[in-house]
């Protein structure tokens, strides 16, 4: 399976399981130096009224190296020859994988910020969400009770906060990320591999499934942040903010000026 094969499956799983392209725009790049693509789109999905303030979307994105691009052209056999010389048994490879990450944000509008929640209660909702999270994402091989690939996991909260001059911390947004391994099938000349390497395509539907049952909980999870924002007393000492413009009523334009026509 080469680059472009599987973008196009990814995006097609993606959308399958109603997670939408903001505008049908992939962003893709390339880096100069090592040659390494980059593929990223922003999903998002319908946020009820209740997430307000918050804009909550999500990133998808993987990287394709190199290497997977030689993997994807060359056969396995030809390859394993290149490298290290023609041998009457070629040594065993390792299954073919890429990482596929998310990231979900949920962010006020610019320039907004809002007082940060108490520890007792963000504590809480940050254990919510993880262990929400933590069952969709962690999954690991295990060989004789022991580790041997992580195949999923995740970080932990991210927290985007604004400080103002005299000290005081408010909060801008929150994000959290984590991954998937996906893995495809190698090119080989012989015909009974070739049949044994399965297509990604139930692993992307997993995947897609995934990543949209993540998105959706996040949602839930920032509406509740965002109830307990909208509804909770004031900071002490908090001030009224005051408007960015002066209303002029209708009585007050005549002041003399030039008259306007609209």
């Amino acid at each position: 399976m080469r680059y472009d094969e599987f973008r196009d499956q990814l995006e097609a799983a993606l959308q399958r399981n109603s997670l939408h392209f903001h505008g049908l725009q992939r962003v893709e790049t390339i880096e100069l130096a090592n040659t390494v693509r980059h593929w990223k789109v922003c999903a998002h999905g319908a946020a009820p009224p209740s997430t307000e303030p918050f804009h909550v979307s999500a990133e998808i994105g993987f990287a394709w190296s190199p290497f997977d691009a030689a993997r994807s052209y060359a056969r396995e056999e030809d390859l394993l020859t290149e490298l290290i010389g023609r041998k009457k048994r070629l040594p065993r490879t390792e299954r073919r994988w890429t990482r596929v990450d998310l990231w979900l944000h949920a962010r006020l509008p610019y320039g907004s910020t809002t007082a940060m929640p108490e520890p007792q209660l963000f504590g809480a909702w940050t254990a919510s969400i993880l262990e929400k999270i933590h069952g969709a994402f962690l999954e690991v091989e295990e060989k004789e009770g022991r580790i041997v690939a992580v195949l999923g996991a995740h970080e932990d909260v991210d927290v985007l906060a604004h400080c103002q001059p005299d000290g005081v911390v408010s909060l801008k947004g929150l994000a959290i990320s984590g991954f998937r391994i996906v893995h495809l099938p190698r090119v080989w000349d012989d015909p009974d591999r070739r049949k044994a390497e399965k297509d990604p395509h139930a692993e992307l539907d997993r995947l897609a499934r995934t990543f949209k049952a993540t998105l959706d909980e996040w949602t839930k999870s920032v509406s509740e942040l965002a109830t307990w924002i909208r509804y909770s007393p004031p900071v002490a000492g908090a001030k009224p903010v005051e408007p960015w413009f002066e209303d002029l009523r209708e009585d007050d334009d005549n002041d003399g000026g030039p008259e306007t026509i609209n």
